[in-house]
């Protein structure tokens, strides 16, 4: 009988000696962020993004990505160093989240009533059980080497159809058609089934295993490959590697394109540029593409 006794006993007194505070749970404050804006130089090309994520730190500790807007659910109050991150679909592809290597960390407004004030030195004030709202801005990093950038809206063209290309590249800016100003367009049909747009000058790089990624805003009802051109030292022999097949798209879409592997398939004698291209299926009549805001960027 005692042996059944203490341990009953034993119970008892642990749960008698536990806190209803133990078993509290902690109330978060929470941080919202609507969304990541561009902020450009008028040498850096247009403001256009496509920033999916937020990669949150606060106090040097990573809290987490999330995806745009996002309310982040937060354990603690009162003031903390926050450190937002722009991520990216590299590639398109939602397995292949990450930081975009060219963007800035963040600067945050807290929302104040109407307006939003400056968080200086990125610090943000939090209360338990409340939600403070934030924008957040970035910019192209200090250390981004602009390749080129192809607006369509000079005189001069940074791609040109190759000499196999059965079709020219033509600007447009039919508000119908075009993203912003004028873009690139590219017809094919079942007489002229093959395009392919290339670097006009190819470019020397002193560091070929830094980081380099290609931005391009495009629309299309037919799939196209995009990749890096090599023009070897020795000659003028031109190596194409490709990066992806990009699917249609029917409304304007961006696309962030690692380059960086296939720059690396070259040599430091080398020169590089980009090249664009698809041949129409037999199952389509035809295929149109448009095309604005190219930039290479390489990690100087």
């Amino acid at each position: 009988m005692l042996k059944k006794v203490l341990p009953a006993l034993v119970l008892l007194l642990v749960v008698n000696s536990c806190s209803k505070e133990q078993f509290k749970a902690e109330i978060p404050s929470y941080l919202y962020i609507e969304a990541i804006d561009l902020e450009t130089e008028s040498y850096e090309g247009s403001d256009s993004q496509k920033i999916t994520d937020a990669w949150v730190t606060m106090d040097g500790n990573f809290l987490g990505a999330f995806e745009l807007p996002c309310i982040v659910p937060i354990l603690a109050e009162g003031e903390h160093e926050f450190r937002i991150s722009p991520g990216i679909k590299a590639n398109g592809i939602s397995a292949t989240r990450i930081i975009y290597p060219f963007f800035e960390i963040c600067d945050l407004f807290v929302q104040d009533g109407e307006t939003y004030q400056v968080a200086n030195s990125n610090i943000v004030n939090l209360y338990r059980d409340s939600t403070v709202v934030v924008k957040a801005t970035t910019g192209y990093k200090e250390n981004a080497e602009f390749l080129f950038i192809e607006d369509f809206e000079d005189a001069g063209a940074v791609l040109e159809t190759s000499e196999n290309s059965d079709t020219s590249l033509i600007k447009t800016n039919v508000d119908s058609l075009t993203f912003e100003g004028f873009c690139g367009e590219i017809h094919l049909d079942s007489i002229n089934d093959f395009f392919e747009l290339i670097s006009s000058e190819f470019i020397p790089l002193t560091s070929i295993y830094n980081s380099s990624m290609l931005e391009i805003d495009y629309r299309c009802d037919h799939s196209f490959k995009l990749g890096v051109a090599v023009k070897s030292g020795d000659s003028d022999v031109i190596d194409r590697f490709e990066s992806i097949q990009i699917n249609p798209s029917e409304d304007w879409n961006k696309i962030y394109v690692h380059t960086t592997y296939q720059v690396n398939l070259g040599n430091s004698t080398d020169e590089f540029g980009i090249f664009i291209g698809t041949v129409k299926s037999a199952s389509s009549e035809s295929a149109s593409f448009y095309f604005d805001n190219i930039k290479w960027l390489h990690e100087q």
